[in-house]
């Protein structure tokens, strides 16, 4: 660990110092330097900085490099720097305290934890991207624009959205394309039949291809989020999935819920799914259904679904359907039981999966 000094040192501290060991004067210095007395005055009395003119002159004079000058002066600047910093960030430290969600980042190794509480909130400043955690307000506005509950952590949705921005980095994208979206829906949806390890690859792979970056991101605590859409260039949008309660199917519901709105909604706008619409005011709820119902048809049309629940919805049956269908057991099963109620009947049929370090699924 690099060395931290706990006070800024002037140069001036220096310089006064070594003339004290040369018995050399002010007024000395002042002469062979050709600067004034004055000048010199305030160096020494840390009242101004040693310029690098001024640095120059000293190694001409003194013998020693303008690069230790200059470097004395940067290093005193930067400590003075770094110290109010650490006073602002100590003035937050209550705003840091609502991110509940700080172990969990430790242990996903978004960022490093720390034994101080001051270095803890510097980490996840540093994570965050922001030099004050008064800044979060403009910079996440979805996050507190989206959400109306005080049981909801805004902090740690904050965190959660900043973990989907992390893994957007490592994805390289081609500028965004509508129509080559809106025609890769057939393949998209056919990866779900594959292992979790495998189509969360896949899904990243194709979706580059129309400009869209995916982000699997483990759940943080309290944030009662599905999925989330947002804009990070007019080029680039990130969907962003985590595994509601583990299962599969609603992850899949989530990725074309977040695909509606990539394809039918505003740019400018950011869009999170939350597991309620409890969650959300009231003008984008009925956006919510528009991309519930799109996710809907994609996964399982209407018309076969109520020809499925009109006749016998036995194991056999679940089977069978999602079969003639195309997609998993696990996604007709998710379905009938949120729409029955029945969830101890069609439990077995559900598989559970986790976000791995790598940003990709893998089965429970």
């Amino acid at each position: 660990m690099s060395y931290k000094a706990p006070i800024p040192i002037h140069p001036g501290v220096t310089l006064k110092e070594i003339l004290e060991t040369e018995n050399m004067t002010q007024a000395q210095l002042a002469s062979r330097t050709g600067m004034h007395n004055v000048t010199v005055s305030n160096i020494l009395t840390a009242k101004d900085p040693i310029s690098p003119d001024t640095a120059i002159k000293l190694s001409m004079v003194l013998g020693i490099s303008e690069g230790f000058w200059n470097n004395l002066q940067k290093n005193y600047e930067e400590t003075k720097a770094r110290i109010a910093l650490e006073k602002e960030i100590g003035k937050e430290l209550e705003t840091f305290k609502h991110f509940t969600c700080f172990p969990e980042l430790v242990k996903h190794e978004y960022l490093n934890n720390a034994s101080s509480t001051e270095e803890r909130a510097k980490n996840l400043l540093n994570f965050l991207g922001l030099a004050s955690f008064k800044l979060l307000g403009s910079n996440y506005q979805v996050a507190f624009r989206k959400t109306t509950t005080n049981s909801l952590s805004k902090e740690n949705l904050i965190a959660w959205l900043r973990c989907g921005e992390i893994e957007a980095t490592k994805i390289n994208t081609k500028p965004f394309d509508k129509a080559k979206l809106k025609a890769s829906l057939k393949e998209i949806r056919s990866l779900n039949l594959l292992g979790a390890s495998e189509y969360s690859v896949k899904l990243i792979e194709l979706l580059a291809e129309c400009g869209v970056a995916i982000a699997f991101v483990p759940y943080l605590k309290n944030t009662f989020v599905n999925g989330a859409t947002r804009w990070l260039s007019p080029n680039k949008v990130l969907i962003q999935l985590t595994p509601r309660n583990k299962y599969e199917d609603i992850l899949w519901f989530t990725l074309f819920h977040e695909i509606c709105h990539v394809l039918n909604h505003g740019k400018k706008e950011g869009y999170i799914s939350f597991w309620d619409d409890n969650y959300l005011k009231e003008d984008i709820i009925q956006l919510e259904r528009e991309a519930n119902y799109f996710a809907g048809e994609v996964l399982i049309p209407q018309k076969e679904w109520s020809q499925f629940i009109a006749s016998k919805t036995t194991g056999d049956a679940i089977l069978q359907f999602s079969k003639k269908i195309g997609v998993k057991s696990g996604i007709v099963a998710g379905r009938l039981g949120k729409e029955t109620g029945e969830w101890s009947r069609v439990s077995k049929y559900r598989k559970k999966i986790k976000v791995r370090k790598s940003s990709r699924l893998a089965f429970l």
